[in-house]
């Protein structure tokens, strides 16, 4: 039965790092195709192996862009934004007693960003980031640190996530999922596990 539900941040309840290329091309005058900011920093970063001033200069380094790191930063923030109704969707469920938790691959930096602007930090029980434990989704340990922090089995947890891999890696340890396209589509899926908000 049902008694966890675990939600990434990214896609579902924040607007993340997705969408940040948009803002940057109008800025340096780029198409949009050639601002991709997945790149073997990125994931330094989410594992806190290097701070986001670093993640900035490498990025515009290696790029050429002309920009400078804190206009860099002022722009990613600009992008954070709540994804409409999720957050309705969250509160009703905790509201039912399920227990919440989120599982983040994100950079520390724009975490304290995000929790003091949309203060979503208290709608959960248990909370673990990327950053915090070195690991990255789709990897194994990042579903088996939220199951320990959280204290479920993985046949009582269901999954949300924006990711198709992310929702494989889950399900291989038994986990239930649910791929996430939009606050409706989330609250037709729960019904249909019986989760009525």
């Amino acid at each position: 039965m049902l008694k966890t539900i675990i939600f990434d941040l990214s896609e579902v309840y924040l607007q993340g790092l997705l969408g940040t290329h948009k803002l940057l091309s109008k800025r340096l005058k780029l198409k949009v195709e050639n601002l991709d900011l997945i790149a073997p920093e990125t994931y330094e970063l989410f594992k806190g192996k290097i701070s986001e001033d670093e993640f900035w200069r490498t990025m515009r380094a290696k790029k050429k862009w002309d920009i400078n790191v804190k206009e860099l930063k002022k722009i990613v923030r600009m992008n954070f934004r709540e994804v409409e109704g999720t957050r309705d969707i969250i509160e009703k469920l905790k509201e039912k007693g399920y227990k919440l938790g989120l599982l983040s691959v994100h950079a520390k930096e724009w975490v304290d960003h995000c929790e003091k602007k949309f203060d979503y930090h208290k709608l959960f029980h248990s909370i673990l980031y990327s950053f915090e434990i070195e690991v990255c989704k789709p990897e194994r340990k990042a579903y088996e640190s939220m199951l320990d922090k959280i204290g479920s089995k993985a046949e009582d947890c269901l999954f949300v996530d924006d990711n198709h891999e992310n929702l494989v890696a889950a399900e291989k340890l038994g986990i239930q999922t649910i791929l996430f396209e939009s606050a409706e589509q989330l609250g037709d899926e729960l019904k249909k596990r019986d989760i009525i908000l």
